[in-house]
């Protein structure tokens, strides 16, 4: 963004624009009651009998055992007790000091939907910044798929300085520490990244969800000084999240590992380096044995690793490439393109650091924050429905089309904040 803005949600956005309206409580239950009785002797002190039949109920913080977001409705009011029956039941008991907001009508979703069409309304104007450090250079490659959410690119920054860093594993050599019943391992020289082989690992059929696929024994290696791992993996299958793991262990054949660090999604038949955060890195000061484990049975399949490296993030030197060093390619799937002189001053296995933009997200779950001014989507929304509903008998409010101005120029009066300065250099990718 442009301009620092105060970080709300979208139930918080929605709450706010419910003020606006008249159109919602928010209150917090006083004592509990069962799966359909919501009592509140605070906020529904207010009024007769049936005074909020008919109104939605949606709970949030809940304090009891009730999932955040479940709602129903009020089929019965009685105003000596304070107490709403609410239709149909929710899943567990409303407990004492769970929140909820209660509208007259459907007013949550319309307002989540208005909220998300404001957000589309400004995408142009409301652009993020986006940087990635996941790309990795390699031998004779000039174009890399890397420009995923990117709509457009300003800079390309190459890693000078490597920083801390230490190797854990170059995975030269064949992993025989121990190797499980059902698998291969050997040092590969076909498919390799870095040094002369990296490791093979052809896993049976019989291999098993949670067993070690391999291990490999490494001289002492303190990296509590580091903060992320990085490997290169090669899977014939594709992996999910967390379907593999990356054992660092400070006793032999990783029998007890302080690190077991989930591999992220890779895609089947393609190299991929990944950047791993450290999970104890203060426990980390002597690693001595290296592994990989199957966590999720993924049946017959081979698996290739290499280049394993702890470093420290923030002690990285990264210098900005020249501009007429890179290109972008337009196609079904963009990619970036370096050029020859490139790849020569980078050299390979070299990190990259791209800097650019991405649409602003839409808010799909309660608590994500939106990255587009909150106080522009408020007063913006708040207009809109006011307008939108002018002569409806939805709204329990006066001179709405007075109102209705109102917001919009306090909406128009935050507009020249909200833009995004875009970069003179910048290449567009879509």
């Amino acid at each position: 963004m442009s301009n620092p803005i105060q970080s709300r949600t979208l139930q918080q956005i929605r709450q706010s624009i419910g003020y606006n309206l008249n159109e919602m409580i928010l209150g917090v239950v006083t004592s509990t009651g069962d799966t359909d009785t919501l009592k509140d002797s605070k906020w529904l002190a207010r009024g007769g009998d049936d005074e909020y039949n008919g109104r939605q109920v949606v709970i949030y913080d809940a304090a009891g055992s009730i999932v955040d977001g479940e709602s129903s409705f009020v089929s019965d009011f009685a105003a000596a007790t304070y107490e709403a029956t609410m239709l149909p039941v929710f899943t567990a008991n409303i407990t004492i000091l769970d929140k909820y907001e209660m509208w007259r009508t459907f007013w949550k979703e319309e307002i989540n939907e208005a909220i998300n069409q404001a957000i589309m309304d400004v995408t142009d104007d409301c652009l993020q910044i986006k940087q990635t450090t996941n790309t990795y250079t390699d031998d004779d490659e000039y174009e890399y798929n890397c420009l995923s959410d990117f709509v457009g690119l300003y800079k390309v920054e190459y890693e000078y300085d490597s920083g801390i860093e230490h190797i854990l594993h170059n995975c030269d050599v064949a992993w025989d520490e121990l190797v499980d019943g059902d698998v291969t391992a050997t040092a590969d020289t076909t498919l390799k990244w870095e040094g002369s082989a990296s490791a093979k690992l052809v896993v049976a059929a019989g291999c098993g969800a949670g067993d070690i696929l391999a291990t490999d024994s490494i001289s002492a290696l303190n990296i509590s000084d580091c903060n992320k791992v990085q490997v290169t993996v090669y899977s014939t299958v594709a992996l999910d999240a967390g379907d593999i793991q990356l054992l660092l262990d400070n006793t032999a054949s990783c029998a007890s590992p302080v690190e077991s660090l989930n591999i992220p999604a890779t895609t089947a038949n393609t190299k991929t380096t990944h950047v791993i955060a450290l999970a104890n890195p203060e426990s980390d000061s002597a690693i001595i044995s290296v592994g990989l484990k199957m966590v999720t049975d993924k049946g017959a399949f081979t698996l290739y690793a290499d280049k394993i490296r702890a470093f420290k993030s923030t002690s990285k030197e990264y210098r900005v490439l020249n501009p007429e060093m890179w290109s972008i390619v337009k196609d079904s799937t963009n990619y970036l393109k370096l050029t020859p002189e490139a790849l020569g001053l980078i050299g390979d296995t070299r990190q990259l650091r791209l800097t650019g933009y991405q649409i602003p997200a839409l808010l799909t779950a309660e608590a994500t924050a939106s990255e587009v001014d909150p106080s522009w989507l408020i007063a913006k929304v708040t207009g809109r429905l006011l307008i939108g509903h002018a002569k409806s008998s939805r709204l329990d409010i006066l001179d709405r089309e007075k109102l209705s101005k109102y917001w919009f120029d306090e909406a128009e009066k935050r507009m020249p904040h909200i833009r995004t300065m875009i970069a003179n250099n910048t290449r567009w990718v879509i």
